[in-house]
């Protein structure tokens, strides 16, 4: 019985180191990953281009397609000097009120919501006029109003 149980180890133990000679010897397959190609320890990551979570809110600009030839300049005329027009484009989305009983507007402006009391300037030369639960007055740099309405559930 021993001798039994001394032959039968002998042959796995043979069986063991057979395989582990023959999986030293034997081709590896190629890695899924190249470590060569691996950057590592550059320090901070890049900057962020643009948030992928928010939709782009500019459109790109038109190409502009020029004739073949030498460039010539153009007559001296000085553009016209023409009034700022109202550019601003905002959502109105609604309003709480604060403790004080005053009236805040939620607008939504380039992806962005803004909280806006009467009195604060949503972009440079736009201030808002009034506030109301229905309805925001926004006044432009050259004076004009525009009353922009709640957007969203209407009855």
């Amino acid at each position: 019985m021993a001798s039994k149980r001394t032959a039968v180890t002998a042959v796995l133990v043979l069986g063991g180191v057979l395989g582990l000679l023959a999986a030293q010897t034997a081709e590896a397959p190629k890695p899924l990953v190249r470590k060569d190609l691996l950057v590592l320890g550059t320090g901070e990551p890049p900057a962020l281009i643009r948030d992928i979570f928010r939709p782009k809110t500019t459109a790109a600009a038109p190409s502009v397609r020029r004739a073949a030839g030498p460039v010539t300049a153009g007559p001296a005329v000085a553009p016209a000097e023409t009034a700022p027009t109202f550019s601003l484009s905002i959502s109105y989305l609604g309003s709480i009120k604060d403790a004080g009983g005053r009236t805040i507007g939620l607008v939504m402006r380039g992806g962005k919501t803004l909280d806006v009391a009467e009195g604060d300037e949503i972009a440079p030369g736009y201030k808002v006029v009034g506030v109301t639960a229905e309805a925001i007055v926004v006044e432009g740099p050259n004076g004009e109003r525009r009353t922009f309405t709640k957007q969203g559930d209407r009855p």
